[in-house]
């Protein structure tokens, strides 16, 4: 049990956040632009790991890359709907 939940993934994330938190405690001026770096690099490891899902769905005969994609649409929905709704300037 606990080697599913403690993975390299989860510790990445881990010490994303504990790095995000000390900028934006320590200095609250550069935290917007640790989250556009943080973009910047998530960004090519997505596509890279999205490439090799469509890569074994084509061998397999999986569905993962399917629902990889769906997930994201989902996510994106749940962010816009956010976005909206806790925007403040409303005129």
């Amino acid at each position: 049990m606990m080697k599913r939940i403690i993975t390299p993934v989860n510790v990445i994330f881990l010490f994303w956040g504990f790095v995000l938190l000390t900028f934006s405690e320590s200095y609250p001026q550069y935290t917007r632009y640790y989250l556009y770096a943080s973009i910047l690099i998530i960004f090519p490891v997505m596509v890279i790991n999205l490439t090799k899902q469509r890569k074994e769905d084509k061998q397999n005969g999986t569905i993962k890359f399917q629902s990889a994609i769906f997930k994201m649409f989902i996510v994106a929905v749940l962010l816009a709907i956010g976005y909206l709704l806790t925007r403040q300037n409303y005129l």
